[in-house]
Order: structure tokens, then C-alpha cells, then sequence
């Protein structure tokens, strides 16, 4: 397939370990409206990423904050027995 291609699925699916392999590509094109129509796919592939990155970040802090708390608890030390 052509990088425009993949690129297109890639971004249409939010396919994420397609856009990396992507991105190690050497793009290549025939025309102007070409270069642009990739433009614009890469563009919106980094918004993509980008709220990946947010909503990852935002999960990191919400596990942190449950971590300290289950740390802080004396609930937080389970006794099991068998």
C-alpha cells in the first residue's frame, strides 16, 4: 500500500502501532495535493496522539492517587488466609 493509504487507515481506526510504523517511513508524493491530503492526515494522527497522551496521563494520576491511598489505609493491608 502507499504511505497515503496507510496513513488513512491508520488515523481513520486510531490504529497506533500502524502510525508508528508509519512514521518511520519515507513519505512520498506526486503532487502538491498530494503532500497536502498527507499533511492533513498527519496532523490530525498527532491530535490523535495527543489525546492518547492526555487521557493516559490523566489514568496515570487517578492510579497514583489510588495507589497513595490503598498505602495509606489500614484497610489497605489484606489478610488473606486459606
Amino acid at each position: 500500500m502507499s504511505f497515503l493509504k496507510d496513513l488513512k487507515i491508520a488515523v481513520i481506526n486510531k490504529d497506533f502501532d500502524k502510525l508508528k510504523k508509519i512514521s518511520e517511513m519515507n513519505p512520498e508524493f506526486n503532487s502538491i495535493e498530494e503532500a497536502n491530503e498527507m499533511l492533513k492526515y498527519i496532523i490530525e494522527a498527532k491530535r490523535i496522539l495527543e489525546e492518547e497522551k492526555s487521557s493516559l496521563s490523566l489514568d496515570m494520576k487517578e492510579i497514583q492517587k489510588l495507589k497513595n491511598f490503598y498505602n495509606s489505609s489500614d484497610k489497605g493491608k489484606i489478610n488473606f488466609k486459606i
